[in-house]
């Protein structure tokens, strides 16, 4: 039975070294080095030689101490350097660059000869090749990994989010669509479309006709003292660079033309008789200014931390917009619209046309994302929902498991808690519902508001469930970071190790770096 037994440990029985032992046991000196003959017990020479080996035994402690601590202090140093790294998209073996890069920072730097000596001494020791840093990677992915799990095993409501292109469904997101409401007006405009294609061809004429050229125009623009050094290539991949394109060519509209009228090139002649055509003038300032509004909301529907309930809100207030527009095209007016105005041209029926098409195109396409205003006011602000209007039943048709009645008493108890009030314009509605609002009094509010919070308007940023997670990556900017990841010179990069360094690098998360270290002996 004794082999069963666990084997008590002294610290468990709060026993305690007595000093005296030192000097009375000691079997390993009187067995081996005749001790008690050489060093008669209760003689002063006994003392002063256990004093003396008491002395060296704990130098030694102390120097196998340090030389962990140093080591620890090392390899955390290696993490960060690791993660800095993978977080800028750099390759493993940028790590020995690091290095390099700080000893003779320190040499210079560094003036106390000591200290400096010290701290290269340090940065000698930090095991950061690129083997190691590979490891290092591995190690940082799987922490962040493990938090990630974490909170997705606390998450009460989380969404999934996929590229439209593995959709059955005819609903893209919300950029898509915009895109497609841009290109379907632009080609329901044939003349606005040949006037698009007008201004690429005239800036592929100035750009890329030959490299001469265009560092004649660039010296053009520099001797005229513009205000811009170039012409920009639209690419129709980007298809947001047409607003930019656009507002340069007016801009340089002066300098063009006294570059086309100095070229003795023939098709220089044809570009500008357009350049001196005042309806092409005038359609390319009109679609200057409206696609720097379409630019502007294009803008607004990227990024992090965007609720469905704020983009919606930014599409209504734009399809608003339009008809602001519409009524803004008129001469005399114009606010919105500063280059045309600017110009002196006149307006042609053709912008009016656009700008209905968009109106309508915006009215059919965005229809499957139709969320009652009611609603969407009831996600930012409890308060001010009428609670015998159709909000019941706008919120019942999104959340087919609600109960209309339950909803109603528990909105009406949040709209008489002054606290709860309070601490919505303290915390923001977000907060308000995730670590605020109570699970258990008020789960058929929460529940819609957490619903709607955590549905994605976009594909471009899919942030994991934003109220609690906020990890998971864009799925259109996860190729860009792929792409600047696996370049040509990375070609050996294994998938696993490509996942890795997508993980990191898109994350929000930071990894726990003291719990790493804790694992020191295991990981590294």
């Amino acid at each position: 039975v004794s082999l069963y037994l666990k084997k008590r440990k002294v610290d468990a029985e709060n026993r305690q070294f007595n000093n005296e032992w030192t000097e009375k046991y000691g079997r390993h000196f009187k067995t081996t080095h005749n001790f008690d003959a050489t060093f008669p017990p209760g003689s002063a020479a006994r003392r002063q030689k256990i004093t003396g080996l008491t002395s060296y035994y704990e130098q030694r402690s102390r120097i196998l101490f340090r030389a962990c601590t140093d080591q620890e202090r090392a390899t955390a140093a290696s993490l960060r350097v690791a993660w800095i790294l993978v977080k800028k998209k750099r390759p493993f073996t940028d790590s020995e660059t690091v290095k390099e890069c700080m000893l003779p920072s320190i040499e210079e730097v560094v003036t106390d000869e000591k200290t400096r000596k010290n701290i290269i001494d340090s940065i000698k020791q930090i095991p950061i090749s690129d083997t190691s840093n590979m490891r290092r990677v591995e190690s940082l992915a799987s922490d962040v990994f493990e938090m990630l799990l974490d909170k997705l095993r606390k998450a009460e409501v989380m969404s999934l989010v996929v590229d439209e292109s593995t959709d059955n469904s005819q609903s893209d997101n919300n950029v898509a669509q915009l895109y497609l409401c841009i290109a379907s007006s632009t080609k329901a405009s044939c003349e606005l479309k040949e006037t698009m294609d007008s201004v690429m061809a005239i800036i592929n004429f100035i750009r890329c006709t030959s490299s001469l050229q265009h560092c004649l125009f660039r010296k053009l623009l520099t001797d005229m003292s513009a205000e811009y050094k170039d012409l920009l290539i639209h690419n129709d991949i980007s298809w947001l660079s047409k607003g930019n394109v656009l507002k340069l060519l007016c801009e340089l509209r002066e300098e063009i033309l006294v570059f086309l009228r100095s070229s003795k090139l023939k098709k220089a002649g044809k570009f500008l008789s357009l350049m001196e055509n005042d309806e092409f003038n005038a359609a390319v300032c009109f679609l200057s200014n409206i696609f720097h509004h379409l630019n502007q909301l294009n803008m607004e529907f990227q990024g992090r931390d965007k609720t469905v309930a704020e983009l919606v809100e930014k599409r209504h207030a734009f399809q608003r917009k339009l008809s602001l527009f519409s009524a803004d095209l008129c001469p005399g007016k114009m606010l919105h619209f500063p280059t045309l105005r600017k110009s002196g041209l006149q307006i042609i029926e053709v912008m009016s046309g656009f700008i209905d098409s968009l109106k309508n195109n915006f009215a059919t396409r965005f229809e499957d994302f139709s969320i009652s205003s009611e609603v969407m006011r009831f996600v930012k602000d409890p308060f001010w929902v009428n609670v015998e209007a159709d909000f019941l039943l706008r919120g019942k048709e999104l959340v087919s498991s609600l109960d209309k009645g339950s909803l109603q008493l528990e909105l009406n108890d949040i709209q008489s808690s002054d606290n709860l009030r309070q601490s919505l314009q303290q915390a923001g509605f977000e907060k308000f519902w995730t670590h605020v609002v109570s699970r258990e009094k008020f789960p058929h509010s929460r529940g819609l508001a957490l619903f709607l919070l955590t549905m994605f308007g976009s594909t471009y940023t899919c942030d994991e469930y934003r109220l609690i997670l906020s990890d998971i990556p864009t799925c259109e900017s996860s190729f860009s970071h792929m792409n600047a990841i696996k370049t040509h010179n990375r070609k050996s990069l294994t998938d696993q190790h490509l996942q890795h360094c997508l993980r990191i690098a898109l994350t929000t998360y930071t990894p726990d770096f003291s719990a790493l270290m804790a694992n020191v002996g295991k990981l590294f």
